[in-house]
Formats: C-alpha cells, structure tokens, sequence
C-alpha cells in the first residue's frame, strides 16, 4: 500500500517554476500530454545529455 509521496513505481516531487516557464510548458504540450509526462521526458533528456558530455569529458582508458 502507498503510503506518503513515494510508492512501488515512483516518487513525488514538488518544484517550483517561474511563471513564464509553466506558460511556455502548457503552450507545448501535445494533445492528452500531462504535465508530468512533460516534465519526466524532459529530465531524461537532460539526464542523457549530461551523461554523453560526461562521457565525452572523460579521458579514454
């Protein structure tokens, strides 16, 4: 049973965005796009770009 902000398969954040960002966001979500699904695609993104520049910054063994 979920108990709290965290269950089995996720967990809740809370953040705060300025005001022309969440305008911008809602203006470029696709029809039946959450927020949410917004936001979690967006930090995978994030997430691989920094792990390939990482990668690319790391001296090769």
């Amino acid at each position: 049973m979920a108990t709290g902000s965290t269950n089995n398969k996720s967990q809740q954040l809370n953040a705060r965005f300025p005001h022309n960002v969440v305008a911008e966001l809602e203006n470029s979500l696709e029809d039946g796009e959450t927020k949410a699904q917004f936001i979690v695609t967006a930090v995978k993104g994030e997430i691989k770009r920094r792990q390939r520049r990482k990668a690319k910054l790391e001296p090769e063994s």
